[in-house]
């Protein structure tokens, strides 16, 4: 009621205004995400850790039905405009994110998106970033091509703790050194935090704030994003387990329940 009487009061054109419509409080967005791309190896160890795995050739699978049926990858720009200041989305969005900055990352998940034009967003802890290929991270002139390319870097900490468990001053830090680290290499602001394991509380929160990051990514499921609560952003991980119709029920179920069996739940402040 009240935005009809401002759009009226404000309108200087004869004819009857159209009420303006606030922006939705809540967005749906599929924020997948990812970690190795590998085939899930025989032992025990990999069968108990294949959550964290997806075979490069269902990777591409995955990439080329959300083509098909019309979805478009976005960065982190475009998602905290929509969750900060309303902007519109496009019609069917999805956010494929990264996590940890494995290097298959570069060598597998980087040929394909680019070859499709879509975007990734790459959540890397920045302490394990170097010049050498063969500690199995991305390294910085990895980093630096796929930005390049249209790839999306941010922030996963320095060295991926589970946040709760730090004292205060260790937060901070990890939070506010592993985005300037980014921003003084890449010459651009640093906005998004992925929290590491998913864990946070409200400290959390608050610390991601002050630190000035604009958004940040959970691990708790479904794709009903609560734009009054930027820092608890869900997200879906896609596992070795998942083929295509699973894949399609993860980026439509809007409560994740599929996910649910997938992923333990974070550590999460108490609502």
């Amino acid at each position: 009621m009240l935005w009809g009487v401002m759009a009226a009061l404000v309108s200087t054109d004869p004819t009857p205004a159209l009420p303006l419509v606030p922006p939705a409080r809540r967005l749906v967005v599929p924020v997948l995400m990812y970690h190795h791309l590998r085939e899930p190896g025989p032992s025990m160890a990999d069968r108990l850790n294949a959550r964290f795995d997806v075979s490069p050739t269902e990777f591409a699978k995955q990439l080329d039905f959300l083509r098909v049926n019309g979805y478009t990858a976005i960065d982190c720009r475009t998602l905290e405009a929509a969750v900060r200041r309303g902007k519109p989305l496009p019609a069917k969005p999805v956010m494929l994110t990264f996590d940890d900055g494995w290097r298959e990352q570069y060598t597998i998940a980087f040929p394909l998106l680019k070859e499709r034009g879509m975007v990734g967003v790459f959540y890397v802890h920045t302490g394990v970033l170097s010049d050498d290929p063969g500690r199995g991270y991305t390294t910085w002139a990895d980093l630096c091509e796929m930005r390049d390319a249209g790839m999306d870097v941010q922030s996963h900490t320095i060295s991926h703790p589970s946040l709760p468990g730090v004292e205060t001053l260790k937060l901070d830090e990890e939070l506010r050194v592993s985005k300037a680290v980014l921003e003084r290499y890449f010459g651009e602001e640093c906005i998004s935090l992925a929290y590491p394991f998913g864990d946070f509380t409200e400290r959390e929160v608050i610390a991601a704030e002050r630190a000035g990051y604009r958004f940040a990514l959970t691990t708790e499921v479904g794709l009903v994003h609560d734009r009054g609560e930027p820092f608890e952003i869900g997200r879906t991980i896609i596992t070795s387990t998942d083929n295509l119709d699973d894949f399609a029920i993860k980026l439509t179920e809007l409560d994740g329940g599929r996910a649910y069996l997938d992923y333990r739940q974070s550590i999460t402040r108490k609502k």
